[in-house]
């Protein structure tokens, strides 16, 4: 995630001041990349908003299609099935155009896409949109990280939990207003329709913010932050990284990344795909309530990712990645126990809390491994990204099935399970990853291998809060 350590800390901050040409550069530095991290953080917000829309509305949609558990969850895994095409080609359109322009244009279409969904007529017309809709949402998700991670880099301190702070208030703002919709018995097409063309105007407003013309990109959105500034000439020829395809040990620590990462994404998959129905069905909340599920899961992540750099700063990114697990463990468990245990308003308030718990615990754990991968050293621009988008899509695809088999012979209540395992994948795996990714960054802070002029992927260097 972030580096720590006393030390490590005071000579990344002496070499982000050196590069910037001392504290007066750096607060130039910071002022010019203001429109940058606003556009960054407006490419985020509308992608959160435009999930937590549909959230509420997905029991609507499953009753409307008359769908079982099992089929339902088979529909939902074609939007994982699309990003994980979509991650494919990732890399190759991150070469041909910048981040910031893939993420603009991808983000539109996943924002009509959504628009759409409320007006499929039979299953097969819903899977298939949710199979675009994933396609464009993985072009977006690596686009949208890969330049937040770059405007970090830039601006020389951590941005990249806050970045996802805001996907999360977003996420929370989009589901606050499917769940004003459904209690008021709105139609899904008119919410949906209005949800996508808000993320789409937000969107483009983010175009212009972007890293501009002569730092980043040239007008047709073609990238020209290639050219080495004068920090990289210190750097030999060789050293430069330039492999497209991950080989031994290096792809086998992406996967690690994104099986860390896919552990994190079950508890998101779970809040937006069956909260809501877990809620309706489990605690018997009506149709204004079952958001609250996902409001839950977001509203503490967005909590976890703004406090989570001092978190991280203050106890180790390894630390914080062991805690997180155990919170997910324990707001699983307390979950299904509440689920026996309690009916009534009883229920749902400790179904919400243990909701909240487990999103609270996955906060950092995401954006710590995107970095990691990201820090994996002779790669080109957005292929660590994109590898590990591609294993996490995978957990994405696998969890609605999963998920949806559990719910047809064991019950909804049971459906916790998968968080249960996930949770306790991530306390074995954050200490050896996520301390794996601190000591590296702070061992090229000794070599002294900070370029704050390069691609998103060519930097190996993350400079603390």
């Amino acid at each position: 995630m972030i580096a720590t350590g006393g030390a490590a800390d005071g000579a990344a901050d002496g070499a982000a001041d050196e590069h910037a040409g001392g504290t007066a550069g750096g607060d130039d530095r910071g002022a010019s990349l203001r429109g940058p991290v606003a556009g960054t953080a407006l490419l985020f917000a509308a992608n959160g908003a435009i999930f937590g829309a549909i959230v509420p509305r997905l029991p609507d949609l499953k009753d409307a299609l008359e769908l079982g558990p099992a089929v339902f969850g088979l529909a939902m895994a074609c939007y994982p099935a699309g990003a994980l095409v979509g991650g494919l080609f990732a890399p190759a359109l991150l070469r041909r155009r910048s981040d910031g322009a893939v993420a603009v244009a991808t983000m539109v279409l996943a924002s009509l896409v959504a628009a759409l969904i409320g007006l499929s007529p039979v299953v097969g017309v819903f899977a298939g949109l949710l199979l675009l809709f994933g396609l464009c949402d993985a072009l977006t998700d690596v686009a949208m990280n890969a330049h937040g991670i770059r405007v970090q880099l830039r601006h020389g301190r951590s941005l990249i939990n806050r970045f996802h702070a805001v996907w999360s208030l977003g996420a929370v703002l989009g589901a606050a207003g499917g769940s004003v919709a459904a209690g008021a018995g709105a139609p899904v097409v008119g919410q949906m329709s209005a949800a996508g063309v808000v993320c789409a105007l937000a969107v483009l407003a983010a175009y212009p913010l972007r890293l501009g013309p002569g730092a980043a990109e040239d007008r047709s959105g073609r990238d020209l932050d290639r050219d080495p500034g004068p920090a990289a000439t210190a750097v030999p020829p060789a050293a430069a990284p330039h492999r497209r395809i991950p080989g031994g040990g290096m792809l086998l620590l992406l996967v690690a990344f994104g099986l860390l990462a896919s552990c994190a994404a079950i508890v998101e998959d779970f809040a937006q795909t069956w909260s809501a129905l877990y809620l309706r069905e489990v605690a018997v909340a009506g149709a204004g309530l079952a958001g609250l599920g996902f409001i839950a899961v977001q509203g503490a992540q967005l909590v976890g990712r703004i406090t989570g750099d001092r978190l991280v700063d203050g106890f180790g990114a390894a630390h914080v990645g062991r805690m997180g697990g155990g919170c997910v463990v324990m707001g699983a468990g307390a979950a299904l126990i509440a689920s026996f245990a309690l009916d009534g308003p009883a229920l749902l308030a400790v179904l919400l809390a243990g909701f909240a718990l487990a999103g609270w615990g996955i906060a950092t754990v995401i954006p710590g491994a995107m970095v990691g991968a990201d820090s994996v050293p002779g790669l080109t621009p957005g292929t660590g990204l994109a590898v590990l988008n591609w294993v996490m899509r995978l957990g994405f695809l696998a969890s609605p099935p999963l998920v949806g088999l559990i719910a047809e012979h064991a019950g909804m209540r049971w459906t916790v399970i998968p968080m249960l395992a996930g949770g306790v994948l991530i306390t074995m795996l954050a200490g050896p990853l996520l301390g794996r990714s601190g000591q590296g960054r702070t061992d090229q802070t000794h070599t002294g291998q900070a370029h704050t002029d390069q691609g998103p992927s060519d930097h190996r260097q993350e400079l603390r809060a």
